[in-house]
């Protein structure tokens, strides 16, 4: 089923976040079948046009304040990368991809560990981060929140039909919101993208799951607060349009570990970013033509 077309009656409120999301700092974003995964069908708010990314930003050393692992596999095209095992921070953006035949170690469904009132029982996510997930989970219950789960795990070839039904449905607009097959951080199997039911009041869309407005609700907001202390970092904050190719995702938290969750966190600093300046060598070679 195609996702709607988005609402072009946004209001002048959320251009100015649209904007603000895109412009707020300086900075540095396709095959064999998978597991069942989850694949969203969003109605989203029409953002506003930003330019094409500009060219990376010369890199700043910084000291490895967290282990990078070294990958046993030669430098290749970045559509072609396949992450080692115990990797949790390989680099994905809209320059920096997958290998269609990637496919995450551990992937668990969800459904044994949350309830279906949060998330789609078939749902996957890698067995590392479901511990924390729970946990995020039910600390935010216990708060009176009412989390939901709107996506996790997505295979390259779900991402494909995915991004073809957005270019199909909005093609002026689908590259700001859905990567390109091999180039979204779902193939991980280690984010997750939150949802709120305060969110359809909040737009005024009773079908709305993902907007930009999400922040302010309490999820949102709790979120933006804590999802450092589980483990969960969001990537896609404002101003890091430049260095991952979509714009300000406040649903969309990535698991990386509570050490690195927190430093970026408190430093201010974004996934990618960090791990662009912070590895001596670029994880491969930006090429979406290699063989």
């Amino acid at each position: 089923m195609k996702p709607p077309l988005w609402s072009r009656q946004v209001s002048m409120a959320l251009l100015a976040l649209g904007l603000a999301a895109c412009n707020a700092q300086p900075s540095p974003v396709a095959a064999s079948p998978t597991a069942t995964a989850s694949s969203p069908t969003p109605t989203v708010s029409s953002p506003t046009p930003v330019p094409s990314p500009t060219p990376l930003p010369s890199a700043t050393p910084l000291p490895t304040l967290f282990p990078l692992p070294a990958s046993d596999t030669p430098l290749v095209g970045c559509d072609q990368r396949k992450p080692a095992a115990d990797d949790l921070l390989p680099v994905v953006t809209s320059r920096f991809g997958l290998s269609p035949d990637y496919v995450p170690p551990n992937l668990v469904k969800l459904g044994s560990y949350l309830s279906s009132s949060v998330v789609n029982p078939d749902f996957l996510l890698r067995q590392v981060a479901v511990d924390a997930l729970v946990r995020l989970v039910k600390e935010m219950q216990a708060d009176g929140l009412h989390p939901l789960v709107y996506s996790s795990y997505r295979g390259y070839y779900d991402q494909v039909v995915v991004r073809q039904n957005w270019d199909q449905s909005d093609p002026n607009y689908a590259y700001l919101i859905s990567a390109e097959p091999g180039h979204s951080e779902h193939q991980l199997g280690t984010v997750v993208d939150f949802g709120s039911p305060e969110l359809p009041n909040l737009v005024g869309d009773p079908a709305v799951k993902f907007d930009p407005r999400f922040a302010q609700t309490g999820e949102g907001l709790w979120l933006a607060d804590h999802a450092h202390e589980y483990g969960f970092t969001m990537t896609n904050p404002p101003g890091a349009f430049d260095w991952t190719g979509l714009i300000y995702e406040p649903w969309h938290y990535r698991y990386v570990g509570k050490d690195l969750a927190v430093y970026l966190h408190d430093s201010g600093t974004f996934l990618t970013q960090f791990l662009m300046q912070a590895r001596p060598v670029l994880p491969c070679i930006p090429s979406l033509t290699s063989p």
